[in-house]
């Protein structure tokens, strides 16, 4: 049995017993071996305090590529569950549609140990101005297969308080970043 942390629709923070199968419900989580109750409640991983008021995002797309400006840099998130404080860092580059444009570094406590998981994924559309960015699933490229399960296909849009959220598309599961 695995622990997986995802957010659930509503925001609530489920830490599930798993045999791997369920993931951050944005596309790729880590399991781990250790045990926990099952989390619910206010929703930690929201979006995070900003300084200021946000300014409209930029939509129009590099001459590099497809993907518009806007999404483009590191965006952060944490997850906060019985289990610890997991933290998500995913990285946006220009691409066009069948390349790597999505990479997230997944890390957090497991057991008495911890966890490192770096997931890719590629740009499966091509988002037009103002997006949102369709990935597919996405693949583990550093971490072991009985801590990190590959995640499947999502969808990445900004909102207009200029933080982004990443929802799988399968479940409708959702994670909110801020720009890093």
């Amino acid at each position: 049995m695995a622990l997986v942390v995802a957010l659930g629709a509503g925001g609530t923070v489920y830490a599930l017993m798993s045999g791997g199968t369920k993931d951050d419900g944005a596309g790729g989580d880590p399991t781990t071996s250790a045990t926990a109750p099952e989390t619910t409640g206010t929703d930690t991983a929201g979006p995070a305090p900003t300084n200021g008021t946000p300014s409209a995002p930029e939509t129009s797309a590099s001459p590099d590529g497809t993907v518009p400006a806007a999404y483009l840099g590191t965006w952060t998130t944490t997850i906060d569950n019985a289990s610890g404080v997991h933290t998500r860092r995913l990285t946006v580059q220009q691409g066009e549609v069948g390349d790597t444009v999505m990479s997230l570094v997944a890390d957090g406590p497991a057991g008495n140990s911890t966890y490192h998981c770096v997931f890719e994924a590629d740009l499966t559309a091509d988002p037009g101005t103002d997006g949102p960015l369709r990935l597919g699933p996405s693949t583990v490229t550093t971490g072991p297969a009985a801590s990190c399960t590959p995640g499947e296909p999502t969808e990445v849009t900004i909102l207009p308080n200029g933080t982004l959220t990443r929802t799988n598309t399968t479940t409708g599961e959702t994670l909110t970043y801020t720009r890093e």
